[in-house]
């Protein structure tokens, strides 16, 4: 019993280096597998702003230690926040809350991630260089579930709710804000100080689309 319990935190640790620890226990649990489900969910996509730029002036190396150095702060902050990584994709990350771990809090949970992720940009340097981010919140129904080919599969979410976050995070650019939340998130969390922004034409979608940021 001991040696499988040593074997089982052994795989744990292994396997978290590459898919959230969360996710690897659940993975471990369900012997390799999580069940395709469809929930409720909050998603926060957060991406670098002026990084093809930066990257034009640094050696690939310098560019891969300025990535890792930002990815380990919002890894560290999301998982604090009960949230959970899925994707990386290029100097951006994907992140869930409340799938596939409950919370009941998860919309409070990914703006406290959002106001924290966006202090700690502003308050340090990576790699010798200022960084700063740009912030979408979204909530809606997503469907979850361990997609790829056979043999390499990656846990992750898919639905109009995660390319809104994504949508919304691009938006920054035009209102000047650096976290853009929407109304679906917001209504969820009262108790998080936010102010309106108005209605906003999202790309993709027939209706304006009421957004907040944070109010500092």
């Amino acid at each position: 019993m001991v040696d499988g319990l040593r074997e089982r935190r052994l795989m744990r640790e292994l396997f978290g280096r590459f898919v959230p620890e969360s996710v690897a226990t659940a993975l471990l649990n369900d012997q390799g597998a999580l069940s395709p489900q469809t929930c409720e969910a909050t998603i926060l996509f957060a991406d670098l702003a002026g990084f093809t730029a930066l990257s034009e002036r640094l050696r690939p190396e310098d560019i891969v230690s300025l990535l890792n150095a930002y990815f380990t702060v919002l890894v560290e902050i999301v998982e604090r926040h009960g949230g959970v990584v899925t994707q990386f994709q290029g100097d951006a990350i994907l992140a869930t809350f409340n799938v596939p771990l409950a919370d009941p809090d998860h919309a409070r949970q990914a703006l406290d991630a959002a106001a924290e992720i966006h202090n700690a940009i502003a308050e340090r340097e990576f790699a010798g260089h200022r960084l700063a981010c740009r912030i979408g919140v979204n909530t809606g129904e997503v469907v979850a579930g361990n997609v790829g080919a056979e043999g390499r599969m990656n846990y992750t979410v898919h639905g109009d709710a995660v390319n809104l976050a994504a949508r919304l995070e691009q938006l920054n650019k035009e209102h000047g804000t650096a976290v853009l939340v929407a109304a679906s998130t917001a209504a969820l969390a009262p108790d998080v100080p936010l102010r309106a922004i108005g209605s906003v034409a999202v790309r993709g979608k027939s209706e304006t689309v009421a957004v907040y940021t944070l109010d500092s």
